[in-house]
């Protein structure tokens, strides 16, 4: 495995990644406040072992990657109201900066196209980069996201305190790695999510540096892009949906909505998954990513047959 930082967008970004340098490029972008080490290691070394060159880097705001220091209009519960009455979101930046980010990425490693997986803001981010930039993306598979539409079932109030909820005073890392496990309990479906995997997760986090404020900027960037649904209808490349049956946070309508949208999509909704990646669908899920970038060169032997 390979780490690197990258001057992308006018910001920098820390990535690593795995597999065959030659591989065709596989980009894993996470969600909302998560960094990198959020991607479970069997998945990615998985999908590396089957000759992908995977790629995972922290957003802007997270991990490694740059921090964005502007001032707060306003708090998330006043941002979170605006979006559903249909007001402007006022934020540091948008879904569309953290497009180009990634974009960045691709050009600052010299990759003219890559497979894009994304998990919730992520898989917004995946969506987002499909529409508007089809000319760098391979496949898209979005996970446990949705289109971003205000008409959405709402987070259950558990799940969505871990979003807007005053933050907990941390001054260890075993306060993180108990909060953040409690955390995962609220996001949690019905699958056992890996204790040790998780407690690894969170000290690796620790380790690697948090930022808070990084939180509030992204939860604002996602109110302030406002709906995706219009925009997906331009997305061409094979569309890979999956969503938990039991997610709290973004509900299973948010996954089916996105696959509505997007023409072509495939859905797969996990009985049992919440806002997580269980150990016990980790396998599945390899196998879908891997199913959905086949997609690409079986529909290009099929119109070259037409």
């Amino acid at each position: 495995m390979a780490t690197g930082t990258v001057h992308s967008n006018g910001i920098e970004l820390f990535y690593e990644t795995r597999g065959p340098e030659d591989g065709e490029p596989l980009v894993f972008i996470m969600g909302l406040s998560a960094q990198l080490v959020f991607w479970p290691e069997g998945l990615l070394d998985a999908l590396a072992n089957r000759g992908y060159r995977v790629i995972a880097f922290d957003n802007r705001d997270a991990g490694k990657s740059s921090r964005i220091r502007k001032p707060f209009k306003y708090g998330p519960v006043q941002a979170m109201l605006r979006h559903l009455v249909g007001l402007k979101v006022h934020a540091p930046y948008t879904l569309n900066d953290l497009v180009d980010d990634t974009i960045g990425l691709l050009d600052a490693l010299g990759i003219a196209k890559a497979h894009l997986v994304g998990a919730s803001m992520g898989g917004m981010i995946v969506q987002l980069a499909a529409a508007t930039r089809p000319e760098r993306v391979l496949s898209a598979t979005s996970i446990m996201s949705s289109t971003n539409s205000p008409l959405l079932p709402p987070p259950r109030p558990s799940a969505l305190k871990t979003l807007v909820a005053p933050r907990t005073e941390i001054e260890t890392v075993d306060q993180y790695v108990a909060f953040g496990l409690d955390m995962m309990a609220k996001l949690g479906g019905t699958l056992d999510q890996g204790r040790d995997e998780l407690e690894n997760m969170f000290r690796r986090s620790w380790e690697r540096g948090l930022n808070p404020r990084g939180i509030r900027n992204q939860f604002l960037a996602i109110l302030a892009t406002g709906n995706l649904t219009k925009r997906l209808k331009a997305v061409r490349c094979p569309v890979q949906v999956v969503h938990g049956g039991a997610d709290p946070l973004i509900r299973p309508a948010g996954g089916k909505a996105s696959a509505r949208a997007i023409p072509g999509a495939r859905l797969t909704i996990i009985d049992g998954m919440g806002h997580d990646l269980p150990p016990s669908v980790q396998p599945r899920i390899v196998e879908l990513i891997d199913g959905n970038c086949q997609r690409v060169e079986e529909e290009k032997a099929v119109a070259v047959g037409a």
